[in-house]
Order: C-alpha cells, then sequence, then structure tokens
C-alpha cells in the first residue's frame, strides 16, 4: 500500500477517490515494470504520516528530515521540488536573505520542509498557521492573514494568477528532494533497492520525463 497526499496539486491530490498527478503516476509506472502489485491511496497529510509511522503504507513523494530518516527508508530521489516564499504586495518581505524571523508563515499541516526550515521552526523564529492544502494559504495570504506562504514553485504558478496583490520571491527558499519511503519496521528494503533499479531504467529511456510532462501540462503548468 502506497498512500500520496490528497492536496498537494499537481504533484499528488485526490480525484474520484483515486490517487492522482505526477507522484502516483510516477510511483505506478515503476511498480507495472516491476510487476508488483500495489494500492495506491489518498488521505490528508496528516494520515499519510501516521500510517508510515504505524508501517500500515509506505509514501510516495515524501521529503527527508533529520527526524525521518531516523525511523524510515528512502528510495532514491524522485524530482527536487523548489520552495518559494509568497507575499502580499502590501507588505513585502526580504526575500534576498530569505529570513521568516517574526512573520506568520503559512504552511500544510503535518508537512516538512526540510531540514533548516524544521529547526527555525522549533525555535520559535516564526510563527506558523497550517491547513490542509496549499490553495488554503494563498487565500489566506490575499486577505492579509497571513505574512508569507512556503509552497512549490508549480503550486505558485498555478495559484498566483489568480491573485493579482500576491507575489513571490526571487531566490529559493529551500530545494528539497523527494523519496518513495516505508518505515524500517516494514521491512522493504528489497523493495526499494528493486524501486531504484527501475526508476533509473525510466529515467534513461525518457518515460520518466515523459510522465512529469504530461502530468504537469495536464495540470496547466507550463
Amino acid at each position: 500500500r502506497i498512500s500520496f497526499d490528497q492536496a498537494n496539486f499537481p504533484f499528488m491530490y485526490g480525484k474520484n477517490g483515486k490517487a492522482m498527478g505526477v507522484y502516483p503516476a510516477l510511483v505506478e509506472a515503476a511498480f507495472k515494470r516491476m510487476q508488483v502489485t500495489a494500492r495506491f491511496q489518498v488521505r490528508p497529510c496528516a494520515r499519510v504520516l501516521l500510517e508510515i509511522e504505524d508501517g500500515i503504507a509506505g509514501v510516495g513523494g515524501l521529503y527527508k528530515s533529520a527526524e525521518r530518516e531516523r525511523k524510515y527508508d528512502f528510495s532514491e530521489p524522485l524530482l527536487t521540488e523548489v520552495i518559494m516564499v509568497y507575499y502580499n504586495k502590501a507588505k513585502p518581505v526580504a526575500c534576498s536573505r530569505g529570513d521568516l524571523k517574526g512573520l506568520r508563515v503559512g504552511v500544510v499541516r503535518g508537512w516538512s520542509y526540510g531540514n533548516e526550515f524544521d529547526a527555525a521552526r522549533r525555535a520559535g523564529n516564526f510563527t506558523v498557521e497550517e491547513t490542509v492544502a496549499d490553495k488554503h494559504n494563498f487565500q489566506k495570504l490575499a486577505l492579509g492573514r497571513l505574512d508569507v506562504v512556503v509552497a512549490p514553485i508549480e503550486t505558485g504558478k498555478l495559484e498566483l494568477p489568480q491573485f493579482s496583490n500576491l507575489a513571490m520571491c526571487s531566490v529559493p527558499l529551500a530545494q528539497n528532494p523527494t523519496f518513495l519511503a516505508f518505515a524500517k519496521t516494514a521491512g522493504k528494503t528489497v523493495l526499494l533497492r528493486h524501486f531504484n533499479k527501475t526508476i533509473k531504467e525510466m529515467k534513461t529511456s525518457g518515460e520518466f520525463d515523459g510522465i512529469v510532462a504530461a502530468e504537469m501540462t495536464a495540470a496547466g503548468v507550463h
């Protein structure tokens, strides 16, 4: 069983109960090549993390963090998501330094944004407000209820055209590789080695890039 976040468009999302987006498409294609039967499901982010924690299911499109590396086995990287900072034009931020100190930051509940961001969050350098999906954070930012939002650049390309009062910083906050992961207690290291080999073959053949391009185009990301 592989779980995906239901509201991380265009990377992974639910449609009519089916897992859709870049990561489900990549993982499904790899498992078909491997001739391994798997069930793909979409869940709220918090539940996805509970399921891997309990060894109930693997997770597709997961970021690494120091804490997660102690508990989970990871594949080789799938994609690298570029995380950007978005702000309201009525209240510009210091983009050049990427300094979030003292700001109200919109994030997706349960999501990690990399070791540096997570450490600053734990230290209380900024205030975090959580929602279940990036689109809700952009709505709050447009209404002045947040100072900034952190989200992948592809998400920004979809959301910014809807809000004339929002803008994106030019300097990335982070670049986070994504992975297929299982709890160490699930004993999936052999499966992950097979998966890594298959993904490498897909990249060599061009199938990998073709799937990513098709899913992004279908989502309206250009």
